[in-house]
């Protein structure tokens, strides 16, 4: 075992990028194992000497590693080498203030891959954790922040994890994307047999909703099975019952049927003048049709729904709607 013989005295002292001048007193540092018994050496020596050796010109750790410095000074010292710049990051704490760990949520990049996050989203968010670039600019692209990214600017002071800013920046850089680009990224998670051409006609309708491409494939799931299983009492506005709610489906598919052509700007007129002939509202109209063709509450716009279903899908999925209707309890 071989050790560093540590000086009886003096100061030791970093300018730190981040946190400005640090300084130690000698007399605290023990004598620290360089070799191992085994002829291994141990990770200070080892990480000084890669360091040097790779040319590393500035070195950035978690701030974690600052109690390690004098232990890395006196290696850097013995060696006569010069100590590049050093900066030490705050660290990431999540919502406890505590340090950020798998407690928290998702923590390998694998897993917000998995979950729907875009590179370039999580890759934003990052960096305005803990760092400021002094405007009121949130959207930097990986050029951007090569750009206007300063050490100066980092805060000596942790940053928290909120997964609710990172929904947010992954639901823009979504936004950002062209069709053809969001379908191609959309290919993990959405089944293989899903005709892609219906896929693309759907997706500028989503694109506004997402957060993470893993939303997408409930959302459209209605337009590629017929497995929309519901509650028929979910098709019936909260001021409504089954027969008058029945009724109105009918007279939504007598107005559907009619339509050409089949596009979401005519289908929207033609349910806007049926909502007020029957003294219902839009929302209430709308909520009945949504249901019998998605199975779902929310979705994709309704109008434009219905035009990539297809009409003879949607009138039979009305029509189904009604049987369960009136064949349901009162």
């Amino acid at each position: 075992m071989i050790r560093q013989k540590v000086p009886d005295e003096g100061t030791l002292a970093i300018d730190d990028l981040v946190h400005g001048k640090i300084e130690w007193q000698v007399n605290t540092i023990e004598d620290q194992v360089l070799l191992k018994s085994d002829g291994f050496p141990t990770y200070h020596l080892a990480v000084v000497v890669d360091d040097h050796v790779m040319g590393i010109t500035h070195i950035m750790r978690g701030e974690e590693w600052i109690a390690s410095v004098p232990k890395h000074l006196l290696i850097f010292g013995a060696f006569g080498w010069d100590i590049p710049p050093m900066a030490h990051f705050p660290s990431v704490l999540g919502p406890d203030g505590k340090k950020l760990s798998k407690r928290h949520g998702s923590t390998a990049v694998s897993q917000f891959r998995e979950d729907g996050y875009l590179p370039e989203a999580l890759i934003n968010y990052l960096a305005l954790i803990g760092w400021s670039p002094g405007t009121e600019d949130e959207i930097f692209s990986m050029d951007d922040l090569i750009r206007v990214w300063k050490i100066e600017q980092v805060q000596s002071a942790g940053g928290k994890w909120d997964k609710e800013r990172l929904d947010f920046f992954n639901g823009v850089w979504i936004r950002k994307l062209s069709v053809d680009e969001l379908v191609r990224r959309l290919e993990p998670f959405v089944p293989a047999e899903w005709d892609r051409e219906v896929l693309k006609r759907i997706v500028p309708h989503i694109q506004e909703r997402m957060k993470t491409l893993k939303d997408a494939q409930d959302q459209i799931r209605f337009l590629f099975t017929d497995d929309i299983g519901y509650e028929s009492k979910l098709l019936i506005p909260k001021k409504s019952d089954r027969i008058t709610t029945a009724e109105a489906l009918a007279r939504s598919r007598v107005v559907l049927t009619a339509i050409e052509p089949f596009t979401g700007a005519v289908i929207q007129s033609a349910l806007e003048s049926l909502a007020e002939q029957l003294g219902w509202s839009r929302g209430d109209l709308n909520g009945a049709i949504r249901m019998a063709i998605t199975g779902r509450k929310v979705g994709p716009p309704l109008y434009e729904s219905l035009e990539v279903l297809d009409k003879e899908k949607s009138l039979k999925r009305i029509e189904k709607a009604q049987e369960l209707l009136v064949g349901g309890p009162d």
